[in-house]
């Protein structure tokens, strides 16, 4: 699997990389639906959605949860492949794990800040939810900066590391069409909730 996550093409490594989270988001969700708590996690943990209430219009409810998203992924998985890889994986990889794992459970168990009329069990009705778009756009903007790691990790203990040469440019290692993509793809679907939020809760 190593080599697939890690392939020179992109939609290998997206593919390869939505294949593993979407059987661990099933394996964490499952569980959580039958044998968590309703409302186990709700107020203490980061979720998609910011706060307990509601904007009053829609296109001020996009702009909080669009650039609570955009930070997560300018920031925090873009930074993270800059900073390092282990092997072939850049530290960028496992911010999406994180969050694919966090909708799992926000889902199994209804602990949205607004919370859903009912926990939702596992099944296809989840495509009509924004979530699961917004975790595809944060996978694909992983892969799509996998090249742009400036050190690789020898050992953690003790700690070494070297510099990859040569260095990285954002210009020509960023594939910029899967890039674009998925921020095109995770303001969509920061609409798409906005929308759900303001009209329909």
């Amino acid at each position: 699997m190593t080599k697939y996550l890690c392939h020179k093409k992109l939609w290998v490594r997206f593919l390869s990389y939505l294949g593993v989270s979407t059987l661990i988001f099933l394996m964490i969700w499952t569980p959580s639906y039958f044998f968590l708590p309703e409302g186990i996690i709700r107020g203490k943990s980061a979720t998609v959605i910011v706060g307990d209430e509601a904007a009053r219009s829609f296109f001020t409810e996009f702009l909080r949860i669009a650039a609570y998203n955009l930070f997560i992924s300018m920031v925090l998985i873009i930074a993270a492949n800059w900073i390092f890889k282990v092997g072939c994986f850049p530290l960028g990889y496992m911010i999406p794990l994180y969050f694919v794992i966090l909708y799992a459970i926000l889902l199994g168990t209804n602990s949205f800040a607004i919370p859903l009329p009912e926990r939702m069990a596992p099944s296809f009705a989840v495509l009509k939810r924004s979530g699961i778009y917004e975790m595809i756009a944060f996978i694909l903007m992983a892969a799509s900066t996998h090249r742009i790691s400036s050190y690789r990790v020898l050992s953690f203990i003790p700690p070494k590391s070297e510099e990859i040469i040569p260095k990285p440019k954002f210009s020509q290692d960023i594939d910029w069409v899967g890039f674009i993509t998925a921020i095109l793809l995770l303001l969509a679907a920061n609409a798409w909730e906005a929308y759900q939020i303001v009209y329909l809760v």
